[in-house]
């Protein structure tokens, strides 16, 4: 499939060039997840270069097509030839963009690229590496507190009325209580407001679902439902932001599925975080995304990206979990 899309865009070379093109060199497992990604197909246009036997120089494609991007693939090759090497040095100092494969894809996407190549066999790139350093567990710490305690007043007055609600529509306990996974696999009691009748099955939540209360969806498109969990944040056992804690027979089904899973488990989980704005409507389909996600935000973490997350959380929270 990839040799004839690669054929083919030699003779794009031919096609008027006012528009800019993104220059692949050699493609690999990441790249075509790159190209899958429906919202990269209708926005840009891209040309592809193999080193190995490509006669032309990258200086043609650069001028012909207007390249201003050059994405490298490295992971799947151990050397450029020097010919190419040196080519791709002299755009770079023309002001020519250029990216490894595996970074262009963290930039573009919000996500951290994982492939599975077979049942058990992944393609490792510096994933090993990702993790906070003790300066930031002790500052988000702080931040987690500080925020907590400023809220607190505000957020009990909305969790009394969330509860008046829940109990108005359905008798009972108006919390619900259940043991996730947390940081360092560490299990805990997560707290919320009651959103479903009292007696279910546990299972992911579907579209249209009956077990869920009328108000209870009210309460989840508000994010009302989260609100206790600010107590789980001053116990120490959840943050503001993080990966979303799940239920410990989810954890084991994901890291049969995916081994990097468990690197969820290096921070706290999070009342919202990274993968919960870019995919509020996420299905169990959607797993692998929201992987991405969590580990892009382990590996990039900063206050500034947990602003950014507070920013789109906010924006999910009025515009009803849309994107």
């Amino acid at each position: 499939m990839f040799l004839r899309t690669y054929n083919s865009m030699k003779k794009y070379l031919h096609l008027a060039h006012h528009s800019e093109r993104y220059l692949f060199i050699n493609i690999s497992n990441i790249t075509r997840k790159i190209l899958e990604e429906e919202q990269f197909k209708k926005s840009h246009k891209s040309v592809f270069f193999n080193s190995e036997n490509d006669q032309k120089s990258i200086f043609e494609y650069i001028k012909k097509l207007n390249v201003k991007t050059i994405i490298i693939e490295t992971s799947d090759l151990n050397r450029l030839p020097e010919k190419i090497t040196n080519e791709i040095i002299e755009a770079k100092l023309q002001g020519v963009k250029v990216f490894e494969v595996h970074e262009f894809y963290e930039r573009i996407n919000g996500r951290i690229p994982l492939v599975k190549l077979n049942t058990d066999e992944y393609l490792a790139d510096d994933i090993f590496s990702i993790g906070l350093e003790r300066n930031d567990f002790i500052l988000k710490r702080i931040i987690d507190l500080s925020v907590s305690i400023v809220f607190m007043p505000i957020a009990l007055l909305v969790i009394l009325v969330g509860s008046l609600l829940v109990f108005m529509n359905s008798p009972g306990n108006v919390f619900f209580s259940q043991e996730r996974v947390g940081k360092n696999s560490k299990k805990f009691r997560i707290y919320k407001l009651r959103t479903m009748r009292s007696k279910h099955n546990g299972d992911y939540t579907k579209d249209n679902d009956d077990r869920l209360l009328t108000v209870g969806r009210f309460l989840r498109m508000t994010k009302i439902d989260e609100l206790p969990q600010l107590f789980n944040v001053l116990n120490g056992n959840m943050s503001l932001i993080g990966p979303r804690p799940e239920q410990e027979k989810y954890v084991e089904e994901s890291v049969a599925e995916n081994s990097y899973f468990d690197l969820r488990h290096l921070v706290k989980p999070g009342i919202t975080g990274w993968a919960q704005v870019n995919l509020p409507r996420a299905t169990p389909k959607d797993n692998l995304k929201k992987l991405e996600y969590d580990l892009y935000y382990i590996k990039n973490y900063s206050p500034l990206l947990d602003i950014k997350i507070l920013i789109k959380t906010v924006k999910v929270i009025f515009t009803l979990n849309s994107n």
